[in-house]
């Protein structure tokens, strides 16, 4: 019995598992978006449906609309980083933001950012690997 097969599949889900970081360059100057997907099998797990940004009192609001694509619960976690009009990135004090999303889910992730909204010209959503969880834990 020839087992290539079955080492070639198990090679390249090891492959699309091992680069898991999917993101989003939002360019506030240019109001442009860029995607740059590293893991094409993340990119339609858990997708970006909108990027809202406000201000309150000089702070810069950015909500991100997400959806899960899958038919199953899916979880995974994500960053937003802050970029001055240098394009140096700003500290982050938030880190990384658990999310669980069940079949179809849409949620709305908030970032603040971490200096007034005139000091911020572009911003990275990140997006890390998922784990599918079971939701009758």
């Amino acid at each position: 019995m020839n087992r290539l097969p079955v080492y070639l599949l198990i090679l390249i889900m090891l492959l699309a598992c091992s680069s898991t970081i999917n993101s989003l360059w939002i360019n506030r100057e240019t109001d442009t978006r860029r995607w740059v997907v590293n893991n094409p099998l993340l990119a339609s797990d858990i997708r970006v449906l909108d990027v809202k940004e406000e201000e309150s009192d000089g702070a810069l609001i950015v909500n991100v609309l997400l959806k899960n694509g899958w038919r199953m619960p899916i979880g995974g976690k994500v960053k937003m980083l802050f970029y001055d009009k240098n394009g140096v990135q700003i500290d982050d004090p938030w880190g990384w933001h658990q999310i669980m999303l069940e079949s179809n889910q849409e949620q709305w992730v908030k970032f603040i950012a971490p200096k007034p909204a005139a000091e911020i010209s572009r911003m990275k959503l990140m997006i890390r690997g998922i784990n599918r969880y079971s939701s009758s834990g």
